[in-house]
């Protein structure tokens, strides 16, 4: 909370408990995000790390040697010190599973305002399966699928996707097509979870990322869509299409090329386009 004049305190919340490649993800975006807030100056800001060992940190900036730099903590230690900064807000760039969960519903417990959806929401929509029956039961079209457990196999004919259900980032996936090796794409996909989704390919066309944005009266503004240009050579997005990885795989920045944002959208597209994602917001309880 701002005293005296000072400016109001936001926390943004990077790293991840789970592996060194999300914690690459939550790095790469955390940064552009603090170099935008930074250049603001409206905010205080300063980031709270999570390391896989389950220590904490407080780094004075995200290049290298600042987060080499900074003191790990334990998770005790790291909640009296966001008590002490007393951020009026938490802007939260975790990506695993837990980062967008569990260290979620811990800023709910501290009673620390999320940017972003709460963690049950999370939880929700992070599961592929779960949120595509949410949103059809809200008469949102989604392609046909199958769930899986491993040893089970998929009843649907190629071409399908196989998907991890709660992974993020387009870990895992594959595309089947009519011939190829069923199991190899579900041996890759249960590396990354126990669980699967395989889910009817459609037919290159448009692929259109839309968002909306809920205003302080409750109603919904669609923001400008973001295209992705693929090809029938290179027809889903993989891991590979939104991150730049080093040796060891981990990611140090975001792919560039393949998108146009705003696309070139009409207004009948634009308006269907919003009743879709209005009714997939209002369902999964954004």
């Amino acid at each position: 909370m701002a005293t005296n004049g000072a400016k109001p305190v936001v926390m943004h919340l990077a790293g991840s408990a789970v592996s060194d490649y999300y914690e690459g993800v939550s790095i790469v975006y955390a940064t552009q995000c603090m170099e935008l807030a930074l250049a603001q100056g409206t905010y205080t800001n300063f980031v709270c790390r999570v390391h896989t060992n389950g220590k904490w940190s407080f780094p004075t900036d995200l290049s290298k040697e600042g987060l080499a730099a900074a003191e790990q903590v334990s998770m005790d230690q790291a909640v009296l010190k966001i008590k002490e900064m007393n951020p009026v807000a938490v802007v939260p760039h975790m990506f695993c599973l837990p980062g967008m969960t569990s260290y979620r519903a811990l800023c709910d417990v501290m009673q620390i305002p999320l940017v972003g959806n709460a963690s049950d929401v999370m939880a929700l929509s992070t599961n592929k399966w779960n949120s595509k029956a949410v949103v059809k039961s809200f008469e949102v079209n989604v392609p046909d699928a199958e769930f899986l457990c491993k040893g089970e196999v998929p009843k649907m004919q190629p071409p399908f996707l196989v998907k991890p259900c709660n992974e993020d980032n387009s870990l895992g996936i594959s595309l089947v097509k009519e011939g190829e090796d069923v199991q190899k794409a579900l041996d890759h996909a249960f590396q990354f979870d126990h669980q699967v989704l395989v889910e009817r390919y459609i037919p290159l066309g448009r692929e259109l990322r839309v968002a909306v944005l809920e205003q302080e009266d409750g109603s919904l503004e669609m923001l400008p869509c973001l295209e992705y240009f693929l090809s029938e050579v290179d027809p889903i997005r993989t891991s590979a299409h939104k991150l730049v990885t080093d040796k060891d795989g981990v990611p140090t920045a975001q792919a560039v090329g393949g998108r146009k944002c705003p696309a070139d959208v009409d207004d009948v597209l634009a308006a269907k386009l919003k009743d879709m994602a209005v009714r997939s917001h209002k369902a999964l309880g954004c």
